[in-house]
């Protein structure tokens, strides 16, 4: 059977029919246009700011004073043979120090980027803050510290002791690693908090004691808290046994590196810089160390991985031991204790989640130290 329209009917079913298609073009055209439209790429993330050239402040460890420096620090196997062997070598496990932060904060240290050429007291003093930070963890397991426990290490203290301490003191910025630790151990270190109003960071008052030496009345109370000892790294295998047992590394040397981390959170060696960083981690499945970063909160930029901080990377294995060759590279061990009370010392044991890959951040209050 057909079914003929003609004449009024057939004008009325096409009237029909194409406000059908108009409504079906209102409601579902814009809908589906959108659906089917590519979306477009996400924005690249904005590179990280270059490093100022004031912010190189390593002066080197070749110059006399630093070798005679360094010379009168023991390297590290010769000061604790047994780390040699306490690792098992076929152990693949990462260690992540910097576990030691979550642990007890909500989040990492919300360091200022320098303002000067003092990197290398930024390097010792961050690496003494985290030193605290894994020798409480170890030391009381599950308590969770009070403001006077762990405190943030003043780096401009440290800045015009250091220069004291390797003879370089004057107008021109800079320091050396050797001449950081020797001072850490002889002439002790002081917190922002013990400095009260004029404990928070400035890289003017870093230029002055950098000048003139610290004060007389900070070295006094500096005195009562000195590192309990360095010892030089300047292979693989001593790094990893430095932070093995739980002693972060810092590290001093020519290298340069790019400052946009790949999907892997490491950074391309590239370029030169005279710079103090420290390390406070190694992984093996990707062999490579975490460096530490001083230049803010947001530098270097680009993925993270095994949730390290923000303002680290990682650096492959072959670019760390040339790092480690320069001779500026120092395991701290024993951290000062800025409290009453020293706190008890434990054997160097890591937590079982310091060396898994999977990352789950601890939701403790956040402690400023200053």
């Amino acid at each position: 059977m057909q079914l003929n329209i003609t004449g009024p009917s057939k004008r009325s079913v096409a009237v029909f029919l194409a406000g059908a298609l108009v409504a079906l073009g209102v409601v579902f055209g814009p809908r589906a246009a959108e659906h089917l439209r590519p979306k477009p790429a996400p924005p690249a993330p904005a590179p990280a700011p270059a490093p100022k050239p004031d912010w190189f402040g390593w002066r080197g460890a070749d110059t006399p004073e630093a070798k005679i420096v360094a010379a009168s620090m023991p390297r590290l196997f010769s000061a604790a043979p047994s780390l040699a062997t306490a690792r098992d070598a076929n152990d693949t496990r990462p260690i992540l120090l910097y576990r030691a932060w979550t642990d007890l904060f909500a989040g990492y240290p919300p360091y200022p980027a320098q303002q000067i050429g003092d990197c290398v007291s930024f390097g010792h003093a961050h690496a003494n803050d985290l030193l605290q930070c894994v020798e409480w963890c170890l030391a009381h397991p599950g308590r969770e510290p009070k403001p006077p426990d762990i405190q943030e290490t003043d780096t401009e203290a440290l800045y015009g002791m250091a220069r004291e301490a390797g003879g370089m003191l004057g107008f021109q910025d800079g320091c050396y690693g050797s001449a950081a630790v020797k001072a850490m151990t002889t002439m002790g270190v002081v917190s922002r908090r013990q400095l009260g109003d004029q404990g928070a960071y400035s890289g003017r008052r870093a230029k002055t004691w950098g000048r003139t030496g610290a004060p007389a009345s900070v070295k006094q109370i500096a005195g009562k808290q000195l590192l309990g000892s360095a010892a030089q790294v300047t292979t693989w295998d001593e790094l990893v046994a430095a932070l093995h047992n739980g002693n972060p590394v810092t590290i001093c040397s020519n290298q340069g590196f790019s400052l946009q981390r790949d999907s892997q959170g490491f950074c391309r060696a590239q370029g030169r810089w005279e710079h103090c960083m420290f390390i406070a981690g190694v992984r093996f499945d990707r062999p490579g160390a975490c460096i530490v970063q001083s230049w803010g909160m947001t530098t270097p930029s680009g993925p993270t991985d095994l949730g390290q901080p923000p303002y680290s990377f990682w650096a492959d294995r072959q670019v760390i031991e040339r790092i480690l060759g320069e001779g500026d590279s120092w395991a701290l061990s024993k951290a000062p204790h800025f409290g009453a009370s020293a706190a008890a010392r434990a054997k160097r044991r890591l937590p079982p989640h310091w060396r898994k890959a999977a990352f789950v951040a601890t939701p403790a209050p956040l402690l400023r130290a200053a």
